[in-house]
């Protein structure tokens, strides 16, 4: 370091800083040199110092491509960020599969590890199963890779790459935490990972019926986001929208038709955070969630209504449309059941 500061004495040196340059003359004494910068650039700057001829400079602060070159994890791409369809059928799944099949068994396969079993799972034909994104859509499929132990999915193949479980669940941004409407293919695709991998393979409750169907490709959905992690999602039938199946008969009101939290994220008030964030995009109106709902979903339901009693006669359990003689008041049903059972455990 002293002989840094000896070279340095009696030289003119260049300080870069964005765009202007200052020209300081060293005297001999090196202490004044350091009192001659201005303290907020020598904050800013100190960190960034490149000796180079006996000239000091600081570069420029670097554009986002550069950070973006120079830093992997911002170039880490996730599933949810996939963003057209197009995209993802570039690639052909039934030539990639005859790929795998072809494949030489002396060549180094894929492999991707299961987050269950914590073993490997080598990427081949016959783990690889192809599965419909959209339940009206045939067409547009993925590929899921399942573990020969604990027989779940590890992995998602979109796009033209392996995607492991763990990490589709994830998004680049790690402090967004809020419900997002699906809107992207990403997003879709982040839908159906949450619905036929972790909600019907990893997290089913048994106890809990559920269809596991494919989730239509025009359906409204919100993703719950906490610090760049997903924590579930629900699905919603919008008012008018007609019902499949009847001939001109449509939803009476907006119902909740799919509704999950994974595990990890439950008991912290992401159900309450649901029924409040469709209390705020339906003032005054009434809305339903479909029937079956969960007992646990209940006893929030409940807890919700006794602090809210304004919105007693505006949530529905539904059946078909949820038109007249197809709901039930949830807060009457509730009462009833909590004055039959003298308390909150719903069987």
């Amino acid at each position: 370091m002293a002989s840094w500061w000896h070279a340095a004495e009696d030289q003119t040196w260049l300080i870069k800083a964005n765009h202007f340059s200052i020209v300081y003359r060293l005297q001999q004494n090196r202490g004044n040199f350091i009192s001659q910068l201005p303290f907020l650039m020598w904050q800013r700057y100190k960190m960034l110092f490149h000796i180079t001829n006996q000239c000091w400079s600081i570069p420029q602060t670097p554009s986002i491509s550069q950070c973006l070159m120079s830093t992997g994890s911002m170039t880490k791409r996730h599933l949810v960020e996939l963003l057209s369809l197009e995209e993802h059928e570039a690639e052909s799944l039934d030539k990639y599969l005859t790929s795998l099949e072809a494949m030489d068994s002396n060549k180094v396969m894929e492999s991707i590890q299961c987050h269950l079993c914590d073993i490997q799972i080598v990427v081949t034909k016959d783990r690889s199963k192809m599965e419909a994104v959209f339940r009206d859509q045939e067409s547009s499929r993925v590929l899921h890779l399942q573990c020969d132990s604990c027989k779940k999915s590890v992995a998602l193949r979109a796009g033209g790459k392996w995607w492991p479980l763990q990490e589709s669940l994830h998004c680049g941004d790690s402090y967004r935490s809020s419900f997002k409407e699906v809107a992207t293919f990403g997003e879709r695709l982040l839908l159906h990972v949450l619905n036929r991998i972790i909600f019907k393979e990893v997290e089913h409750d048994s106890g809990t019926p559920a269809l596991f169907l494919p989730i239509p490709a025009d359906e409204q959905a919100k993703l719950i986001w906490c610090n760049g992690e997903v924590v579930g999602f629900y699905t919603l039938k919008p008012r008018g929208k007609l019902y499949q199946g009847a001939f001109g008969e449509s939803y009476a009101m907006p119902i909740v038709d799919l509704m999950f939290i994974r595990k990890k994220f439950r008991q912290q008030g992401y159900g309450a955070k649901v029924i409040e964030d469709l209390a705020f995009m339906f003032p005054n109106q009434n809305f339903g969630f479909s029937h079956p709902v969960s007992p646990s979903l209940y006893i929030v339901l409940l807890r919700y209504l006794q602090m809210h009693p304004e919105m007693h006669d505006h949530i529905w359990v539904t059946t078909y449309t949820g038109d007249e003689g197809h709901r039930q008041n949830i807060w009457l049903l509730l009462r009833h059941l909590v004055r039959k059972k003298g308390n909150l455990i719903l069987a």
